[in-house]
């Protein structure tokens, strides 16, 4: 007897049949039954790799105990199916209120009610503090009928509960109710996945209502705490991933004693009230992050706008300005080098009342930390230049430029005229050319004692020959670049002549000690930044830079804002005018931009842990400017130190990867053989770089980017961590 041997397509299809003669003999009536309800679209959640929740609706019974409904979704919005109680990290719960609620003896201005979020779920911490962190975790709850899957992609739970307020408070269903929820899930990959959702309401009258004290947008805490970088905002867990998520349990009451202690766990000093609230520990944390040693925060901790961007969608985005509540001037302001660097005098201690002197009659948060601070005039004052004049018999060029207040001419009488520290002077201009890609000459500085005031107010610098090194740029046909290190002088926000105190055994004026009316700016005072400007040879104005950008500098504003070091710029240019390919250190080291900068990102936190991967090169390059399939054939070589006959360089594509990969790390023998076998030049392990004079004889064709594409140049970063 033969055997037929089915497969399973072929298995269904005969089952199918059978069943379908065996319908037929079974009392048909020849009609078609009702339509079945449609299946959800979806998949499991453990097949997911990105998950979307979204509350739908929330309630409160009459025990007080929260019940929320929620769907999942994948990136298309499809359903996600199996999430379980465990999956449910986080459940937050509050509404808006009043500090006077509280009855505690905080310090607020008397003339305004000051709105705070008040937290359903507190916890009791001992000697009259509470916070309000006692959150529902659905891996550590025991109850075993609280969650529903609604098998539809939609789930709903019921927090077994009920509102605690400790008795400072009550429950308020006639005013903005609020939950927060944290999803923790990990998919087949061993991929975890989170999200964080929030849901605002009435509960009286059921309507859903915009999110309330809004302060920041999560974006401007994430411009620094990038995703997928290892100082992303993930905290407790990595189940905290907003900032939103933050403030329900760091609420504006959240205090505690605290004991620090050392690695053996015996106490370090005496114990101490910790401020947990939300606003006191980002305004700590940065604080000790810009001040310390082991400090990751790239900018200066009194510009507010760092973090308090304007938005006009948030309703309290302008809060910082209110001069409302001593205890955030005391988050900052308390004993610490913050503090010190700040000026607050010593007879200042904490709990004192701020508002006493600094209200809207005196010098409140947004005069000290913005109206009246010279940081943000530098940002009001703008270098304008006008024209580019090339002399004739190529001895000079003349550069003309304008500084301006806003609509206001500053006078030369306002731009500070000290000699710098080390050479040259304090206020200058720079002067550069750009070819073939890169800039032609080491940086020049053309200073103060070359400016000469116009009858318009304009300034007017003769660069000569004879001092600088302008026949190159001119020979080469170059196109000229101008910027500013010009440095003004002001008084609280205001510009002003400048004064200066006797000068010393030499002549030489000196920085005032503050008994005069006016302080001078010192070298690491604030300064005014500049655009870069471009001129043809024949004057004619160039709208924008001949140079491939490979950055730009938002990128760089992410983080930094305003405070790169010596940063007279707005843009990379600038940066690349002083740091560019022909610039070694007195050291013999390189100096170009590239590795200057990579070498300062990898960035580690105070514990040491990475905060900012490098390796993730569209972080600073945006889409694309890490290619090097656009670094043109004929682009300038880049040095790398010097000997003592000049400049070590490296060929352009090859200096782009030896900015990173430098020895012994990441660049080997056999690496730099492979360099060279395919047209670059890289010199040795132990020093990057030929002469520039070898290094013009050759023909130098470098074929990287035939295989280092953009896809695989990410793909080789793509996982890289810390360590």
């Amino acid at each position: 007897m033969k055997h037929l041997t089915l497969n399973k397509a072929t298995k269904a299809l005969f089952s199918a049949g059978l069943l379908t003669v065996a319908l037929t003999g079974c009392g048909s009536d020849g009609k078609d039954g009702e339509d079945g309800k449609d299946g959800p679209v979806g998949s499991p959640v453990e097949n997911a790799t990105y998950i979307k929740s979204t509350i739908t609706n929330a309630s409160v019974d009459e025990n007080s105990y929260l019940s929320i409904t929620f769907r999942l979704a994948d990136a298309n919005g499809a359903a996600l199916f199996g999430l379980t109680q465990q999956d449910v990290a986080a459940i937050s719960f509050g509404r808006v209120g009043n500090a006077t609620e509280l009855g505690e003896d905080e310090i607020v201005n008397p003339s305004v009610e000051r709105q705070i979020w008040l937290s359903y779920y507190n916890k009791d911490k001992g000697d009259g503090y509470f916070t309000g962190s006692s959150y529902f975790n659905g891996s550590t709850s025991e109850c075993t009928d609280c969650f529903v899957d609604n098998k539809d992609g939609t789930y709903t739970i019921t927090v077994d509960k009920a509102i605690d307020t400790l008795d400072k408070y009550e429950y308020m269903a006639d005013t903005t109710n609020g939950v927060y929820m944290s999803i923790k899930t990990t998919n087949v990959a061993e991929q975890t996945l989170v999200d964080n959702s929030f849901f605002y309401w009435i509960p009286a009258t059921d309507s859903v209502e915009e999110k309330p004290l809004q302060i920041l947008a999560n974006s401007d805490c994430q411009t620094c705490h990038r995703d997928g970088q290892n100082g992303a905002l993930a905290f407790h867990g990595s189940k905290h991933t907003t900032e939103e998520a933050c403030s329900f349990c760091h609420t504006d009451y959240n205090r505690y004693t605290k004991q620090d202690k050392d690695a053996d766990g015996n106490p370090l000093g005496d114990a101490y009230i910790f401020d947990g609230s939300i606003k006191a520990m980002a305004h700590n944390i940065h604080n000790v992050s810009n001040y310390s040693d082991a400090g990751v925060y790239p900018q200066m901790t009194s510009n507010c706008q760092t973090c308090h961007n304007p938005n006009e969608e948030l309703n309290l985005s302008d809060s910082w300005k209110a001069d409302m509540d001593t205890t955030a001037c005391w988050s900052c302001h308390s004993p610490s080098p913050a503090a010190e660097a700040a000026g607050v005098p010593k007879s200042h201690k904490q709990g004192d009342n701020c508002l006493e002197c600094h209200s809207d009659f005196a010098r409140g948060a947004e005069d000290a930390h913005y109206v009246k601070n010279s940081n943000n005039l530098a940002t009001q004052i703008k270098v304008v230049f006008n024209s580019m004049v090339v002399a004739e018999d190529k001895s000079d060029i003349k550069a003309n430029f304008t500084v301006m207040n806003g609509e206001n001419v500053v006078s030369i009488k306002e731009i500070d005229s000290r000699p710098y520290k080390y050479s040259g002077f304090n206020s200058a201009i720079l002067i550069n050319g750009v070819l073939t890609d890169d800039f032609l000459v080491n940086y020049q500085k053309v200073g103060f004692d070359k400016f000469v005031e116009q009858a318009d107010g304009s300034i007017t610098a003769t660069i000569s020959a004879a001092e600088f090194n302008i026949a190159t740029l001119i020979n080469a046909g170059s196109t000229i670049t101008l910027s500013s290190q010009v440095h003004v002088c002001s008084h609280r926000g205001e510009v002003t002549e400048c004064t200066y105190e006797p000068g010393d055994d030499n002549g030489t004026p000196t920085p005032g000690d503050g008994t005069h009316k006016y302080d001078v700016l010192n070298q690491d005072a604030p300064y005014v930044t500049s655009d870069t400007y471009y001129f043809n040879l024949d004057g004619t104005t160039v709208d924008a830079s001949p140079r491939m950008q490979h950055a730009e500098m938002a990128d760089c504003q992410q983080c930094h804002t305003t405070q790169i070091t010596h940063r007279y710029t707005n843009d990379i240019d600038g940066c690349a005018t002083c740091h560019n390919g022909t610039r070694a250190t007195s050291g013999n080291d390189a100096s170009n931009l590239a590795t200057k900068v990579h070498s300062k990102h990898y960035v580690y936190d105070s514990s040491g842990e990475l905060f900012f991967k490098k390796t993730e090169c569209q972080a600073c390059h945006g889409e694309d400017g890490f290619s090097i399939r656009s670094i043109s054939a004929d682009a300038a070589p880049v040095a790398f130190g010097k000997d003592d006959d000049g400049l070590l360089v490296v060929s352009p594509q090859t200096a782009a990867c030896v900015s990173c990969h430098v020895p012994p790390y990441g660049l080997s023998s056999s690496t730099i053989s492979h360099i060279e076998s395919n047209g670059g030049v890289v010199g040795t392990l132990d020093q990057l770089g030929i002469p520039k004079a070898e290094y013009d004889a050759l023909n130098v064709q470098e074929s990287c980017s035939t295989c280092h594409s953009d896809t695989n140049i990410l793909n080789a970063h793509s996982n890289w961590g810390g360590h």
